[in-house]
């Protein structure tokens, strides 16, 4: 992510892949209050393959203390110092010149951009309300209480405190190589889940086109242990496809005896191990799928050894809930 420093004030800015400088607060990316530069004074963008500068403004832009012709596209690198209008003005510093990432940029309630890699929950880990991952077609998804839906740029993402927007990398979604024959589906994956007698331990291996990945024992295993035993049942009771596996969130929260927000974070947490140990994890159907107040487990192909057999039997499990350590 590229980044630029104002040498005299310690402001850092994130370049979005258009970014504007100017005087104008409607339409600048960065406001600059020097009264000698012009409204829309300059704009550096990424062309997919480097950083290009061009100057639109009367007083001119300088880099490196030469001065750059308007009708010509600059390539900015590390270290250079870019002058807006004079070069006794204030020195912004490229500190950082790789390729854009998306990200959010706050429009009330934070001043804090999140830069955006895989996966990212709002506002934070200890309180998730909404939760941002990437598909295996490279768009950005936003999962809330109100479902799933597909972010463009300039989409609003928000908390019941902050508000951001959403800036989209385009050209780095257009060049993720992504290949789609080597796509994934949830017909390839087998997850096999090891319980011990008591449910005390819950161990989950994940098989990836006949390759083992071992997740250890996790807290939050016994979640997805509770949602893939659901999915099971359904399926041996005939329930089609698309309605296999949905448990309703306050009822889930009963069987673990944790509140909306526990659920959310052992979710989030899941989501953090699976991206961490699968290399190719985006290219993978989401583990979780959620819909209006349920929660269900996506895939079908779960073999479970030990623990309990069936989910009738779940709702007995409170006393090993209350011995688990968030």
């Amino acid at each position: 992510m590229a980044t630029l420093l104002n040498l005299s004030t310690g402001e850092n800015v994130n370049l979005l892949t258009q970014h504007i400088f100017g005087r104008h607060p409607g339409a600048s990316s960065t406001v600059l209050k020097d009264p000698n530069v012009s409204r829309m004074h300059a704009s550096i963008y990424w062309d997919g393959e480097c950083w290009l500068l061009q100057d639109s403004s009367t007083n001119g832009t300088f880099i490196n203390g030469e001065r750059v012709q308007g009708d010509t596209r600059y390539q900015i690198k590390k270290e250079d110092k870019i002058h807006f209008a004079n070069l006794s003005g204030e020195a912004w510093q490229v500190t950082d010149a790789q390729a854009p990432k998306s990200m959010l940029v706050p429009e009330s309630g934070t001043n804090v951009s999140i830069l955006l890699n895989d996966i990212a929950v709002l506002p934070n880990e200890e309180s998730p309300e909404v939760t941002l991952f990437m598909s295996p077609a490279g768009q950005w998804i936003c999962e809330s209480e109100s479902g799933l839906s597909t972010l463009v740029s300039g989409d609003l993402v928000g908390t019941q405190s902050c508000v951001w927007r959403f800036i989209e990398a385009k050209s780095v979604a257009q060049t993720l190589q992504i290949e789609t024959q080597s796509e994934t589906n949830s017909c390839d994956i087998e997850m096999y889940f090891e319980v011990s007698q008591n449910e005390e331990h819950v161990a989950l291996n994940v098989s990836l086109q006949g390759k083992k990945y071992d997740l250890g024992e996790r807290n939050h295993h016994y979640l997805l242990l509770l949602l893939a035993r659901q999915r099971l049942a359904d399926n041996k009771a005939g329930f089609e496809e698309s309605e296999q596996g949905w448990i309703e969130k306050e009822r889930l929260g009963q069987m673990l005896g944790q509140s909306e927000t526990h659920i959310n974070i052992q979710v989030y947490r899941f989501r953090k191990q699976i991206i961490k140990v699968l290399p190719q994890s985006l290219l993978l159907p989401q583990v979780i799928e959620r819909r209006s107040g349920e929660i269900r487990f996506v895939y079908d192909n779960i073999h479970i050894s030990g623990g309990m057999t069936s989910v009738e039997n779940a709702d007995s499990t409170q006393d090993r809930v209350n011995k688990i350590a968030l």
